[in-house]
This record gives C-alpha cells, sequence and structure tokens, in this order.
C-alpha cells in the first residue's frame, strides 16, 4: 500500500497506471524470492499472498478510472 500511496504523491494522479505496475513487480519479486528460500513453489500460500498484496491497489486504481475516487 505504500507504493500506491508514494506512487499517487509523485504522479499527482490516483489513476495513474505506473503505481499498479510498481505493486504487482514488488510483489512477484517477493514471491520469486520465496520461492528460491523454499526451494518450490507452495501454490496456496502463493496465491493468498499475491491476491492480498496487489487487492487494494487493484480496487484504489478501479475506482480511480472509473471516477468513484
Amino acid at each position: 500500500m505504500l507504493i500506491w500511496i508514494v506512487g499517487v504523491a509523485v504522479a499527482g494522479d490516483i489513476g495513474a497506471i505506473w503505481p499498479l505496475v510498481v505493486a504487482i513487480v514488488a510483489e512477484l519479486a517477493n514471491e520469486t524470492l520465496d520461492r528460491l528460500r523454499t526451494g518450490s513453489w507452495r501454490i496456496a500460500d502463493t496465491t493468498q499472498d499475491i491476491v492480498n498484496s496487489v487487492l487494494w491497489p487493484v480496487v484504489l486504481f478501479t475506482l480511480a478510472r472509473i471516477g468513484v475516487i
């Protein structure tokens, strides 16, 4: 969420796409590091982590794009 807030502060537009992209890339990098640490993918854990990390940035981006916020 901090990445999103910083992105909005820098871009000045809550509907900008790049804070969302940064949040997704950061989460995918985190999951890749988790895989390297554990030696295998834990699908249930990985899926839950991705959904939990990306859900609110996607919701905020979508609401901004349709003009709700």
